[in-house]
């Protein structure tokens, strides 16, 4: 009898403590789950030049969390236009994590190519003469000679195939092959050289529909130095007083110089776009006002 008193009183203890223990640990899971804040983790990731940033915050935390409403991202010091390195930020319950976004460049132009013509013996022949278009976030396209020996071939009158390569200033490239008609010398202005057949906005002039700023006599080389000294004397036109006597009220928004080509490549003429605050496309019309009225 007694020993049976003893092992039920042993059990109750037993079964006493089991219980407390049971109580505590509830008690601290409890307490760990309502006031131990939630811990989060973010990740550095890679985004290529110009893709569209996602607003998704579960595309940024290390971890798979189903819940997000309640998490805020501030990706505004980013720029996606530009490469390099940037911060955000995720905020959630007063609890701040950074990371970075890194705007890489990986991607090679994408371009078009026309068919050259010069004469035997030109020497300041410019490769990019070939691009008809060229569109890549990192400008300007470069374009050099895939092969070194095909520089031979521009002192040999005959059509010729022109291994190329097309980078862009982050070293993007890609190969392609151009065509090159080396004709004897004097044969390009017999073939009417004069005659606009190409803009550097569109590859048929009936497309451009601008007024020509500048005809030259004769087509020079695109990429010489003498078209540059042509840009940069069509550089200084003081466009802000044109617009603001022909088209009062407007503002600029933005303004090109349009090459125009021969249909041997050569450059001929010239055309100053300019895109105005009403929005509105004009074409500078050197007729309007003197040279001397609207140049610096």
């Amino acid at each position: 009898m007694d020993d049976d008193f003893l092992d039920v009183t042993e059990n109750s203890h037993k079964i006493g403590i089991i219980f407390i223990l049971v109580i505590i640990v509830i008690l601290v899971c409890g307490y760990f789950f309502v006031f131990k804040k939630f811990y989060f983790s973010v990740k550095n990731i890679e985004v290529e030049l110009g893709e569209k940033l996602s607003m998704d915050v579960k595309d940024y935390l290390s971890k798979s969390i189903k819940d997000t409403h309640e998490f805020k991202l501030d990706i505004s010091q980013v720029n996606s236009l530009e490469v390099g390195s940037y911060n955000y930020t995720i905020t959630h319950n007063g609890q701040i994590r950074k990371g970075k976004i890194k705007i890489v460049d990986t991607t090679a132009p994408v371009f078009t190519l026309r068919e050259l013509s010069i004469e035997e013996g030109t020497e300041d022949f410019y490769l990019g003469s070939f691009l008809a278009t060229c569109e890549d976030y990192s400008t300007p396209c470069i374009v050099t000679f895939k092969n070194s020996k095909d520089e031979e071939k521009l002192a040999k009158v005959g059509k010729h195939n022109i291994e190329i390569e097309v980078a862009d200033t982050f070293g993007n490239k890609k190969k392609a092959t151009a065509v090159l008609n080396v004709v004897k010398a004097g044969t390009i202005v017999e073939e009417g050289a004069t005659d606009l057949e190409y803009a550097s906005n569109s590859l048929n002039i009936e497309d451009f529909k601008g007024t020509v700023y500048k005809k030259l006599e004769k087509g020079i080389l695109s990429g010489s130095e003498d078209e540059c000294d042509i840009v940069s004397e069509i550089s200084t036109v003081d466009l802000e007083k044109y617009v603001n006597i022909n088209y009062p009220g407007n503002a600029i928004k933005e303004s090109t110089i349009i090459k125009l080509y021969n249909k041997n490549s050569y450059t001929i003429g010239f055309s100053i776009q300019v895109k105005l605050s009403n929005g509105e496309t004009i074409y500078i019309d050197p007729t309007k006002i003197g040279q001397e009225d609207i140049s610096e």
